[in-house]
């Protein structure tokens, strides 16, 4: 299987917290204690040429299920995607995501908290991948081809968060002091192994049930078949 080279340390960095506003979301009366981030992101609709690219990831661990993600993650909340940016300094293609939280069931972060969460998956500007890695197989590209041209990279398909998503996400510590990535910004446990999707049709029950992405070429990426888990069953094994 063919795998490509990612930053896959940044889902393990360290703590560092940062200062903080009140707004109030322009979609309700909820104040929110605002720590999310500013980034240099961009909008993919201005470039005139798309590429996709299709990869992989080469993790170092496979959570096969919420209990052994529970351990490495210092903070885990459930909460609503409030808006989503493209991000790509590494040069690799990432998305920022704004996430309101709702419920904090471990870790430092509380109800109505706004922070950022970097997901690995998005775009990447073809001229930032090629100051970051070369030029490689663009060398024949001109400057104005390598200036207006922007790549869509889907890691093993996994679906890009998108705004109104509501999530139960295993979260790093803020990020401190490591460059390219934005201090006070978040990174997902596992990538998307540590992204649960909010998904409360899967049974017949009003309570909240929770699934997450498994690959679609691989339906034993887990080891066996993926559970959904009830809310009572995930705050069983968080407490």
């Amino acid at each position: 299987m063919k795998k490509i080279t990612i930053l896959i340390a940044l889902f393990t960095l360290s703590l560092s917290l940062v200062g903080c506003s009140f707004t109030k979301d322009k979609n309700s009366n909820t104040v929110m204690n605002d720590k999310s981030v500013s980034i240099n992101s961009f909008n993919p609709k201005d470039f005139s040429n798309k590429l996709e690219v299709k990869s992989t990831l080469d993790f170092d661990k496979i959570y096969e299920n919420m209990e052994q993600l529970e351990p490495d993650a210092p903070n885990i909340v459930y909460g609503t995607v409030k808006e989503v940016k493209n991000f790509d300094e590494s040069g690799t293609a990432m998305t920022c995501y704004n996430l309101l939280v709702e419920e904090s069931y471990k870790g430092n972060l509380n109800e109505n908290d706004l922070i950022s969460v970097l997901a690995i998956g998005g775009y990447v500007r073809l001229d930032k991948y090629i100051e970051v890695f070369g030029d490689g197989k663009f060398s024949d590209y001109s400057t104005n081809e390598r200036q207006s041209t922007v790549i869509e990279e889907s890691p093993m398909d996994a679906p890009i968060p998108k705004t109104g998503d509501k999530y139960l996400v295993f979260l790093s510590e803020p990020i401190n002091n490591e460059s390219p990535f934005p201090d006070g910004a978040y990174s997902e446990i596992g990538s998307f192994m540590g992204r649960y999707y909010d998904n409360n049709k899967l049974r017949s029950s009003k309570e909240h049930y929770f699934a997450r992405y498994t690959p679609n070429d691989e339906p034993n990426f887990y080891g066996k078949k993926d559970k959904a888990y009830s809310m009572s069953e995930v705050k069983d094994i968080i407490k």
